[in-house]
């Protein structure tokens, strides 16, 4: 006989609660790539959402987004552009923790035309987004920090005794990273490594091919391990280590690394005067010098030729200074590319070979650098003239 109130009272929860309920069409990963945030679309059964997007940092938070969005005829609502909208932070820091929050609202109005708001229903998305600026496709950003390192060159890398070589990593490893290289008898050993924390999360190995050198035998080949990653270098026993120009990037995830040409440079100046006659006398006013280099990558494998696009892609460039056959430490100097030939092909025969033109990115070009004073050439030429 009181069953009937009670099946009133439980429609009417009923009703209320699918009528106040926000559904999710899209979700985060718990990890996620900067420049591959999904867009969130979710449907509301009142008049508006006010969606707010944060992100935070050691405890610090900072707001990117605020504000009222209506759904469109079907009742959704779709957040689009994440990715640029997090790109500035995404430069700045190597990882950050982003959320998003929407409070679904119904809105009246009195007579004066004042709003009374009544939030009806509250729905969170959060993820941690990793920089990245490459489109990565088959694997999601939590396979891949737990998986790879943070470099896109896809294969062996070449590299040479004297080449300074880092490798970076996301997360905690179960064991301490290994190395075992291969020599020319034959023999192959495997070295411990130690890797040192920089942040966020992040590792990085020293992978110099200097630090497995034996005694009496020549380095061909060494394998990294770290976890799940693995990268493996072919030794070029051919190179010298005084090439140029040593270039220290920003690769795609945000690190840097260090790329080395051992093809031709040349170095072009130019100089551009203002003139005018003054009284009898023609005088130079005004002189711009330019400094143009013309760099050769050499020739290249294919995993090494698509790895030099990170190069020449990136916004952030120094040269590196070279002495006694090492990379200076601190001596690098911005510089701009100004053109590039990259070419790959699957003709017969073809080795990749990339050629580019790059320039000081300080106005002043008049460079003068005492770490290559009393020698007939810098350390970018051959052992011939020391």
């Amino acid at each position: 006989m009181h069953a009937a109130p009670f099946f009133v009272v439980l429609r009417w929860l009923l009703t209320f609660y699918l009528c106040n309920m926000i559904t999710r069409y899209s979700n985060f990963k718990t990890k996620e790539f900067s420049c591959q945030l999904p867009d969130l679309e979710f449907s509301i059964n009142r008049e508006r959402a006010l969606v707010s997007v944060k992100i935070e940092k050691s405890g610090e938070w900072s707001e990117l987004f605020k504000e009222n969005l209506y759904p469109d005829h079907t009742g959704r609502v779709r957040l689009q552009d994440l990715d640029l909208l997090v790109e500035p932070f995404a430069d700045r820091w190597l990882t950050f923790d982003l959320w998003v929050y929407v409070d679904e609202q119904s809105v009246s109005s009195d007579a004066s035309g004042n709003e009374d708001v009544t939030v009806v229903a509250r729905a969170t998305w959060n993820t941690t987004v990793v920089s990245c600026k490459a489109n990565i496709l088959n694997m999601t950003a939590e396979d891949w920090c737990s998986k790879r390192f943070m470099t896109l060159i896809d294969g062996a890398k070449t590299t040479a005794v004297g080449f300074l070589e880092y490798l970076y990593f996301v997360g905690s490893l179960p064991s301490a990273p290994v190395c075992k290289a291969y020599f020319d008898d034959d023999t192959a050993r495997t070295v411990p490594l130690s890797y040192t924390s920089i942040g966020d999360g992040y590792g990085r190995i020293d992978a110099s091919p200097a630090n497995f050198l034996s005694s009496g035998r020549k380095l061909l080949s060494y394998e990294i391990k770290a976890g799940d990653r693995i990268q493996n270098y072919v030794v070029d026993n051919n190179v010298e280590p005084e090439v140029a120009p040593v270039l220290l990037f920003w690769n795609s995830f945000g690190v840097q690394e260090l790329a080395y040409c051992t093809g031709e440079l040349k170095q072009v100046a130019s100089f551009e005067r203002k003139q005018a006659r003054i009284g009898r006398l023609k005088e130079t006013y005004s002189m711009e010098e330019k400094e143009n280099f013309k760099a050769d990558t050499g020739y290249l494998t294919f995993p090494m030729a698509n790895w030099w696009r990170e190069v020449l892609r990136s916004k952030d460039i120094q040269v590196m200074t070279v002495v006694n056959g090492g990379v200076e430490p601190g001596s690098g100097k911005p510089v701009v590319i100004t053109s590039e030939k990259h070419e790959i092909s699957n003709a017969a025969e073809h080795l990749p070979r990339i050629t580019f033109e790059y320039e000081y990115a300080d106005r002043n070009h008049n460079v003068f650098d005492l770490r290559r004073e009393g020698r007939i050439f810098d350390d970018t030429f051959d052992y011939t003239f020391n």
